[in-house]
């Protein structure tokens, strides 16, 4: 390859985060599994196996990269096509990355995301309702935004958060405001049920695993914010008539009492390595052994966005870097993979990168030793236990939970479906762990 062709191999590359709908071009189909595997199929049948009419609570999650947006496009469209009027809403269209999210903030959000969509969909039709018309109202005296109109509401809600934010912190009354919300969504949930002609309205709120604080302080704080709404207060998250699919941080999967009480489904990083456990729970002989169909989809993400890849790696070279990613796209693509080009521009026109390749053995080096350093010694014998048991539990909602939300974050500890979830070490730590922290099988 010349430089030119390096480049915009590199910008493909880095576009990895992109969101796609599902008849983008570059989009992968089935890339996370299919029958048991597919996160997506099953919380469509999670929704469409519940009342039409009822007020259902759903929450999908996975780590930062996997492709959430894109995949809850799929389920957008799949859900279209079973006869249901799907809402998506983007949450930072009405918030910014360092608002702290409350049931009443939420619950906000998503009635002005249902007013905004209605309005997009039924233009003058809707405006004139009383449905909006009731709600502007209450905007305007009871939250006091200034120039509420349907069109604008995204960014009004946005420009004016610090109005909203302190509004929510001074209420005598914070249940009976979500209860007033949640009527006026449930008013636009009708509005739009009448004109679509669908019986089955699914509300999707997508992004908010991304609000974060800025600093240690504010970090903790919001981590706080987000553990009580979605953990303690997701009974006054629902919408009335509607099913409503929240994007969460993948920690709160790791809560039991969030398990036993709201569907919670994630989507997995691809599995490059056999499953280390059996049907029975237990440690299979294929632990650790690469797996033939993850790898070849991990190709495929690469040649929907560079078909020209073959005249610089040999597919043997893609698999190293897959097989050192975990299966995890963002490092796979963004580190790995656009390390491995970046470095390629040094060498002789022509050349073909094998697995044993000077710079395909560096690439992979240099991102062991980062992940590396996102670990601390004291975590390590938690790393084994994981890496051990292939499970992750918090025991609290503070300390325990705080540092595997930490280790999930980070991708220091990944997270893998095939039927059921399970966890694994990141594999360019196996070494570290092995070595410090000797993982032995679990005794049938």
């Amino acid at each position: 390859m010349d430089k030119a062709q390096l480049r915009r191999f590199r910008t493909a590359l880095m576009e990895a985060d992109e969101a796609l709908a599902p008849n983008d071009p570059r989009y992968v189909p089935n890339l996370h599994g299919t029958g048991a595997d597919d996160a997506v199929g099953a919380l469509a049948e999670d929704i469409l196996a519940r009342p039409a009419l009822g007020s259902h609570l759903f929450y999908f999650t996975g780590q930062r990269g996997t492709g959430k947006s894109t995949e809850l496009r799929r389920l957008e469209q799949q859900l279209a096509g079973e006869g249901c009027q799907t809402v998506r809403m983007d949450s930072l269209d009405f918030v910014t990355e360092t608002e702290k999210v409350t049931a009443e903030s939420l619950l906000l959000l998503v009635a002005a995301g249902l007013a905004d969509w209605a309005q997009e969909e039924y233009k003058e039709s809707f405006i004139s309702e009383g449905a909006w018309t009731r709600f502007a109202q209450w905007l305007q005296s009871e939250v006091q935004l200034k120039e509420v109109s349907a069109k604008g509401i995204k960014l009004t809600i946005k420009e004016q958060q610090a109005t909203v934010a302190q509004k929510v912190r001074s209420l005598s009354a914070p249940i009976e405001w979500t209860r007033t919300i949640q009527a006026f969504a449930g008013d636009i949930v009708e509005f739009i049920r009448g004109r679509s002609k669908r019986e089955r309205v699914v509300v999707i709120v997508d992004s908010l695993e991304r609000l974060r604080g800025v600093g240690a302080a504010e970090q903790d704080a919001m981590f706080n914010h987000v553990v009580n709404t979605f953990a303690g207060d997701f009974d006054r998250l629902r919408i009335t008539g509607a099913s409503v699919v929240y994007s969460v941080p993948p920690y709160l999967a790791l809560l039991s009492d969030v398990r036993n009480f709201v569907d919670c489904v994630s989507l997995a990083s691809v599995r490059v390595y056999q499953t280390p456990l059996n049907e029975e729970g237990r440690h299979s002989s294929g632990r650790r052994q690469p797996r033939a169909d993850g790898l070849e989809r991990m190709r495929s993400l690469v040649t929907k966005r560079f078909s020209e890849w073959p005249t610089l790696f040999s597919p043997d070279a893609l698999d190293a870097l897959a097989l050192a990613s975990g299966g995890d796209l963002r490092h796979f693509m963004q580190r790995l993979v656009a390390g491995a080009v970046s470095q390629a521009q040094y060498e002789a026109p022509g050349t073909v990168l094998g697995a044993s390749h000077a710079i395909v053995a560096r690439v992979i080096a240099e991102n062991r030793a980062e992940t590396e350093r996102l670990t601390v010694r004291e975590e390590w014998p938690l790393l084994a236990q994981i890496a051990g048991s292939h499970n992750a539990v918090a025991n609290d909602r503070r300390d325990s939970l705080r540092a595997l939300a930490r280790l999930m974050e980070t991708r220091v500890v990944l997270n893998y479906r095939n039927g059921v979830e399970w966890f694994d070490v990141h594999p360019l730590l196996w070494p570290l762990i092995d070595r410090t922290h000797a993982v032995q099988p679990q005794s049938a």
